[in-house]
């Protein structure tokens, strides 16, 4: 049976608070840095204890992001935090760094560390190698279907957490470099800037194909109506996204899944109807059952827009003179806000309602009303309701600090001659509290029952109440209300006491982390290709070691060394490495035994993460493209100093970057193909963005969609530092240059290193982020 918890978001204190009192069985959080989050307002570090307290009174777990990828320049102050986590009783960190998963595993072995999403864990394989590495909680890859969930928990004896509802990213998670490229702020460093929102053009060579449209914006996960499904495969955990969101969304969000797992828990029948319309009342991008759920990828999109449409509540049948005539299908208050859509868009707070010449507070369903307009608007406009005032009053009752959540079952027991007796549970904690003082009788009028419950009934600002308070009296005792009252004070403390009390966490200061296995290779340059005609231009410039997509099939040997490059996305468990390999995902690290490259979308941005793979039979670790040239350049002593070993490093220095990996195709949305459509091995597709920037889309051969930069990354003025820093290795990355390209671009790498130096158009090219 699964754990069934229900795990919320909280960006603020405010949602946290929302969450619980909800009925949120654990909270997800960051502190100020190191979070998937960068822009929520977070927890700073008296935030953090409070709420760590906070949640674990009320009997709920606090899980810490620290999902995001880590600089070796950062890792001390990590440490600092993360040690003063564990010694406030944090209950376990969600990581996505690698390196900083196992160095944190070592250093606290017995807290619970729980892999992130951003870890794109979508396989068996992967699983089971980051069980083996001691990870306690694997948090599926959203694009997982439930079918591999299912055959996970029946193989495997870990945690399953998956997402149930809110945003989802159309890249696979921990694959998206498109607003660090583009913009300099990392997805993978919790700065997205979301340019998946943007309108983009679709553009078929050189044609148009389609107008500009939020082509990459997705809806948002809902799958209220198949919690029983998600329950019945053994997941763990029940994960809501948000801590974008404002505090009523989490609330509703957390009522209407408590209420979705209490009904199949109990067998009672739910009202889908009304749960969904006070969900999207709060937040509505419309939504998707999700890939999870076996969706169709192509309705994973809302092209229209990427923000809150809000439900529909009437059309605009008339405007004159500032003033919009509205038939309504739906209730509308003051306070409410609305949007008008149509040839324009206008937003804007209900302030007054006309009905006829009727000023009102409150028009019903097919009420034909007034509104102030400031701007023209046309008629058979849609009108939606966008913040729905009665509902959000509703749902703040929930945000009460001091909101009553835990029963309490309370007996005193009153007797002449007997010390006063207070017995209070919460059902999983017992305490019992006397009085200094044995009882005496009464001289004029005995303490009644009535009274004393009166006392005992004043729980403050405590999140306490009665579920029964039973009084034992012999109707003839004295107490001083003074003694009562100190004895529901202590009784209080003792019960809280006992809620809060945790295990003191061990923590290894210095943990030992192994010994390095790499070994001196041969340093030069490394040319990937992806087509026929781009290995024929690698061999006529007599490159030792190319790398091959393995969609390519080689039909004859070659003078040079070849090696397999296997996909990011391995959905089934397969045994796939066969030979040396260059790989890009964990899963292929799993009882391997063969040499392997590790490629850059294993996201190595420090030394920890390429000491941990070089004990995999990885011999060569490709180092992110987001580290900046600082990092880069002392990767590699940090390494000798750390590990007294020379690692062996590859820096890709000349490609279109991959942006994203993505299960969608806006190629298949636009032309309404089904999934394989293969009209990508046609004809070259292009995502145009609003500057007029041509993004190359390619297929990775199994129908997962890559996107490529518009610009190559080109460091080719920067190869003499990067070599004499250590990396050995330079890569020349090649998708969609034709034959002439590649051989003019290798021979440009060829001069460069025989100090023959070439110029280049710079505007052609981007040095990504190596220059910050």
């Amino acid at each position: 049976m699964s754990l069934m918890e229900l795990l919320a978001p909280a960006g603020n204190k405010a949602s946290l608070i929302g969450a619980i009192n909800a009925g949120a069985n654990a909270v997800y959080l960051a502190g100020k840095k190191f979070g998937a989050r960068a822009f929520s307002d977070n927890f700073d570090e008296e935030d953090l204890i409070d709420s760590i307290r906070y949640a674990h009174l009320r009997g709920v777990f606090v899980y810490v992001t620290v999902n995001t990828l880590i600089f070796d320049d950062e890792v001390e102050e990590l440490l600092e935090f993360t040690d003063f986590l564990v010694k406030n009783h944090v209950d376990a960190f969600i990581i996505q760094d690698l390196g900083i998963m196992d160095l944190l595993i070592k250093r606290y072995p017995t807290l619970e560390i729980h892999a992130s999403t951003q870890m794109n864990i979508h396989n068996i394989n992967q699983v089971k190698f980051l069980k083996e590495l001691g990870v306690k909680r694997i948090v599926m890859a959203r694009e997982t279907p439930l079918s591999v969930i299912r055959h996970i928990k029946k193989n495997v004896d870990i945690e399953i957490e998956v997402f149930i509802h809110g945003a989802l990213c159309v890249s696979y998670s921990g694959n998206c470099l498109m607003s660090s490229m583009q913009g300099g702020r990392s997805g993978n460093r919790g700065e997205c800037a979301q340019p998946c929102r943007l309108t983009y053009k679709l553009i078929k060579e050189n044609q148009t194909i389609s107008d500009q449209s939020y082509l990459l914006s997705t809806k948002d996960l809902m799958t209220l109506e198949y919690m029983n499904e998600l329950i019945e495969a053994g997941v763990d955990s029940f994960k809501i996204e948000g801590r974008m969101r404002k505090p009523e969304y989490v609330i509703q969000s957390v009522l209407s899944y408590r209420k979705a797992i209490d009904n199949y828990v109990n067998h009672f029948q739910m009202n889908f109807m009304s749960e969904v319309d006070r969900l999207k009342r709060v937040f509505n991008r419309e939504y998707t059952k999700g890939y999870i759920l076996n969706e169709d990828p192509k309705n994973i999109n809302n092209q229209f827009r990427p923000n809150h449409l809000g439900v529909p509540i009437g059309t605009v049948i008339n405007y004159k003179d500032n003033k919009a005539t509205i038939q309504l299908i739906d209730s509308l208050s003051i306070n409410d806000g609305y949007r008008i859509i149509g040839e324009t868009d206008y937003g804007n707070l209900v302030s007054r309602i006309l009905i006829g010449n009727k000023l009102v507070k409150k028009a019903e369903k097919t009420d034909i009303i007034q509104l102030d307009l400031t701007e023209s608007v046309s008629k058979g406009s849609l009108v939606v309701k966008t913040l729905d005032s009665e509902l959000e009053t509703d749902l703040s009752g929930y945000l009460n600090e001091n909101y009553k959540c835990i029963g309490l079952k309370g007996v005193a027991s009153v007797s002449v001659n007997q010390r006063f007796i207070f017995e209070l549970t919460d059902g999983n904690h017992f305490v019992k509290v006397s009085s200094e003082n044995i009882l005496e009788k009464a001289v004029q009028a005995p303490v009644t029952e009535e009274q004393i419950i009166e006392q005992l009934s004043k729980l403050g600002n405590t999140p306490f109440f009665f579920n029964s308070l039973q009084v034992n009296t012999d109707n003839q005792s004295f107490i001083p209300i003074k003694t009562i009252n100190e004895i529901r004070r202590s009784a209080l403390n003792e019960i809280m006491l006992k809620r809060l009390e945790r295990i003191n966490h061990q923590i290894i200061l210095d943990p030992d982390l192994g010994d390095s296995r790499f070994v001196s290779s041969p340093s030069g340059i490394i040319v990937k290709v992806i087509k026929p005609e781009q290995l024929e231009a690698a061999i006529e410039r007599k490159i030792s070691t190319i790398y091959y997509e393995d969609t390519m099939h080689l039909n004859q040997d070659y003078d040079c060394e070849l090696l397999p490059i296997i996909k990011r996305i391995q959905s089934q468990k397969i045994d796939y490495i066969k030979e040396k390999s260059v790989v890009n995902e964990i899963g292929s690290l799993y009882e391997n035994k063969y040499p392997l490259i590790a490629n850059e979308f294993l996201n190595i941005t420090n030394i920890y993460t390429a000491h941990l793979l070089s004990k995999y039979h990885v011999e060569t670790v490709t180092l992110s493209p987001e580290l900046s040239r600082k990092n880069l350049l002392a990767f590699s002593k940090r390494y000798q100093e750390k590990f007294c070993a020379i690692p062996n490093l590859e820096l890709v220095v000349y490609g279109h970057i991959d942006l994203m990996i993505t299960k969608y195709c806006p190629i298949a949305k636009t032309f309404k193909t089904q999934t394989n459509c293969h009209l990508c091995e046609d004809n070259q597709y292009y995502l145009q963005d609003r500057l007029g920037q041509k993004m190359p889309l390619i297929n990775d051969g199994n129908c997962n969609l890559r996107i490529l930069n518009a610009k190559a990354i080109n460091l080719i003025d920067y190869i003499d530092e990067i070599k004499n820093s250590g990396i050995n290795n330079l890569r020349l990355d090649f998708t969609v240059e034709d034959k002439n390209e590649v051989i003019k671009i290798i021979k440009n790498f060829q001069n460069q290193l025989s100090s023959d130096r070439i110029r280049l158009n710079t505007k052609a090219y981007t040095t990504g982020r190596y220059l910050g």
